[in-house]
């Protein structure tokens, strides 16, 4: 059952540009009513900001979506960097880093975004349908900011799977696992240096994060196109985040979780995983505590308390056919279950 809920899962990723202004106009921010989505599939603007906002997306969403810069996550957000961080000055084009940017002649870290490439090449490409000189004139243009609502509607809740970032980092934490249950630790400055990786542990880390990964993989090479399986962006080649549950996608999150889990069942002394029993415990003896540990794993990993009848379920179809194996097995195909479960996709 689990399995079929993941597979026909769908992420809802609505036109979350709606959310924030309510003044309509020509060049201010949008109505407050959601403008749906066109017959291909593509959002429809609300109010001037917000078709600005859509028209950058394709150039400037993929790092802007999540971070500490979330600037096109929605019109509310778009419009916290037009008129509160300086990024924008309003009738003046010239002065306006975020024109700077576009032109590659900006100063300080980033002379130019997106980075790896020009705003023109990218345009050039199909990527992107608003040239500079339309970027100058709707600054020149730029009206007040729309009210912005205090409370969020419910109506705009929308559901989403987790990024490649946040699977990586969540899995990592959850099941009690670090850096060095996946790459070499011998060297006495490894965590400063490239990391390399140990071969068979389906270790995965994006191209971008420091300090990288090396090229001498112990027998795993692999690591970077993983995460890039999962959505994982990496801004050095152009690549922005896929939050789309692709066949990639779920090919990965099936072999992350058996591999992640497997490795945390044999971490020794990790009771974030093994809290209540150890391997050595078995059915015929111990079967209220495999229960117990059974609850504890379901709440950690899914964050809401299990109810007896779903511990029941667990315990007889998912780790008693697999303690024939071993309890190695069976503790490693109940934790997979959990990372492959629509509440942790969406955590």
């Amino acid at each position: 059952m689990i399995r079929a809920l993941l597979v026909s899962m769908i992420v809802c990723s609505a036109c979350t540009g709606i959310v924030g202004s309510t003044n309509s106009g020509p060049t201010g921010g949008g109505d407050a009513s959601d403008g749906g989505t066109l017959e291909d599939g593509g959002c429809i603007p609300v109010g001037r900001n917000d078709e600005v906002r859509l028209a950058l997306a394709p150039t400037c969403a993929g790092c802007h979506l999540t971070g500490s810069k979330p600037y096109w996550a929605s019109l509310t957000a778009f419009e916290t960097m037009v008129y509160d961080t300086g990024e924008v000055v309003p009738g003046d084009p010239d002065a306006s880093k975020l024109v700077k940017l576009l032109k590659g002649t900006a100063s300080g870290s980033f002379r130019q975004m997106p980075p790896g490439e020009t705003y023109a090449a990218a345009l050039a490409r199909g990527a992107g349908t608003m040239t500079i000189a339309e970027v100058e004139q709707w600054i020149r243009e730029l009206g007040p900011r729309g009210a912005v609502r205090a409370e969020p509607s419910p109506e705009r809740f929308t559901v989403r799977r987790l990024t490649a970032e946040e699977m990586v980092l969540s899995g990592l934490s959850q099941l009690g696992l670090g850096l060095e249950d996946f790459v070499d630790t011998a060297g006495a400055d490894w965590e400063t240096e490239a990391y390399v990786v140990r071969g068979g542990r389906f270790f995965v880390w994006p191209k971008d994060w420091a300090p990288g990964i090396s090229t001498a993989y112990v027998s795993d090479a692999r690591t970077v196109e993983r995460y890039e399986a999962l959505g994982g962006m990496a801004a050095v080649d152009n690549r922005g985040k896929d939050t789309n549950l692709s066949p990639a996608a779920v090919q990965t999150i099936v072999q992350l979780s058996q591999a992640w889990c497997k490795r945390a069942i044999e971490k020794q002394g990790n009771t974030a995983v093994l809290r209540h029993v150890t391997l050595a415990d078995k059915s015929a003896s111990k079967s209220a505590e495999i229960k117990r540990n059974i609850g504890a794993l379901h709440l950690r990993m899914l964050s809401e308390p299990a109810t007896d009848a779903t511990i029941d379920e667990l315990y007889t179809k998912v780790y008693l056919p697999a303690e024939a194996t071993s309890t190695k097995v069976a503790w490693t195909a109940v934790c997979a279950s959990f990372m492959r479960h629509p509440l942790w996709l969406t955590y």
